[in-house]
């Protein structure tokens, strides 16, 4: 069996920079062009993040509100980076968050995580990733479960696996890995023995997978990242991607999956339930998607958060790094620290309020208007923090 390499010294400016290539590197297919960046600002008038109407409507205070857990986040484990998050989670009343990016043994990126986790104690979970290179080798799939064992003995509470399995990773030849490839297989079985997390997210919005023409309801997004496009022959089918990972899930009864991005098919509601419904070892996340969810019918969404409130975490998708801020996604202009709060209140809105034809938390992200859901009180506490605080920060690991 391939041995499993410890972590590089850390020492001089050579530190710094390799961390925020591995981070960059976690953000699977990221991009930012300038050229796009300045024709989508002649398209658009400059604006904040959020429209004056929003910031004008009243808002619970972090007390009211209760503590919230962000489940899902990619802040940098740089000094600079964490700090920026924690001043916003203060503001907001984000009381513990969860990186979904951090690293795997042997790299940067974990050794500075795992100091994070020290230094934040309880606040701070995180989850590790895979390591593709060796991918041919026959042992590949046991050397990342042994990886997985020690990660988890390390402090992570599972693995997330990216969106480049089934659109990024490809093999010797040159053809890209399928989601149910068996080689994943050790990785899946160790996860439950462990009762370790696996985190997926795979394939994208479905107008990902679409023509990139102004037709496109994402065109302003896609112009700004033309690397999230999989359009073409190049890419295998988004139906195809959700298929291999349901078929993933349903060979893998005993390992407990956190499908993000609402199983990263918010457009279809109805499939998502069905999921939820078909598999007891599922849980979703909000992440980056309340624009999707909230284009639904305000009774069917409401009923769906009430339906599976024990499987339902809130996360953000906020990302952090020495590069700038994401908040859900790209934008044509940096966004400030108080979008970032502002981008947080919109969630809340969405969720507390039942306000109606309101602006969406990342407007990127198409030109509609959604209505509040208005949760009860009960639903509320589980979907901000219960669910997560039982899922991930007080899951007893088996090691």
């Amino acid at each position: 069996m391939t041995a499993i390499s410890k972590a590089e010294p850390l020492v001089g400016p050579w530190t710094k920079a390799t961390a925020v290539i591995c981070f960059v590197s976690c953000l699977a297919f990221a991009c930012s062009k300038d050229s796009n960046r300045a024709r989508l600002n002649r398209r658009q008038p400059r604006r904040s993040a959020l429209t004056d109407t929003r910031k004008k409507l009243p808002e619970k205070t972090p007390a009211e509100r209760g503590p919230v857990i962000d489940s899902h986040t990619l802040i940098a484990p740089l000094e600079e980076s964490i700090e920026q998050a924690l001043w916003i989670f203060d503001k907001v009343g984000v009381k513990k968050f969860c990186n979904k990016n951090g690293g795997y043994l042997g790299s940067t990126v974990f050794e500075l995580t795992l100091r994070i986790k020290q230094r934040l104690g309880k606040r701070f979970e995180f989850f590790a990733n895979l390591n593709w290179e060796g991918i041919d080798e026959p042992d590949w799939g046991e050397v990342e479960a042994e990886r997985l064992e020690q990660e988890v003995r390390l402090g992570a509470k599972g693995v997330k696996i990216f969106k480049s399995l089934g659109l990024g990773v490809r093999d010797a030849i040159g053809k890209l890995l399928h989601v149910d490839d068996p080689r994943l297989i050790p990785i899946f079985e160790r996860a439950a023995r462990l009762n370790a997390i696996v985190a997926m997210h795979t394939g994208d919005p479905k107008a990902f997978f679409q023509p990139v023409t102004p037709e496109n309801e994402r065109y302003d997004e896609l112009s700004l990242a033309p690397d999230w496009s999989f359009y073409g022959e190049d890419y295998p089918k988004r139906e195809q991607l959700l298929s291999e990972r349901d078929r993933v899930i349903a060979r893998h009864p005993r390992t407990t999956f956190l499908l993000i991005h609402l199983a990263n098919n918010p457009e279809d509601i109805d499939y998502v339930a069905s999921l939820l419904r078909a598999n007891a070892n599922v849980y979703v996340d909000t992440s980056a998607r309340l624009p999707e969810i909230g284009r639904h019918p305000l009774d069917k969404v409401r009923n769906f958060f009430i339906e599976f409130q024990d499987r339902i975490l809130f996360g953000t998708d906020l990302a952090i790094s020495p590069h700038g801020m994401q908040l859900g996604s790209v934008s044509p202009y940096p966004p400030t620290m108080n979008d970032a709060v502002a981008f947080y209140h919109a969630h809340f809105r969405f969720f507390e309020t039942d306000l109606r034809q309101i602006d969406h938390p990342t407007p990127i992200q198409g030109r509609w208007k959604i209505n509040a859901i208005n949760l009860p009180a009960t639903v509320l506490r589980k979907l901000y923090f219960e669910n997560a605080d039982q899922l991930i920060f007080s899951r007893r690991m088996k090691i």
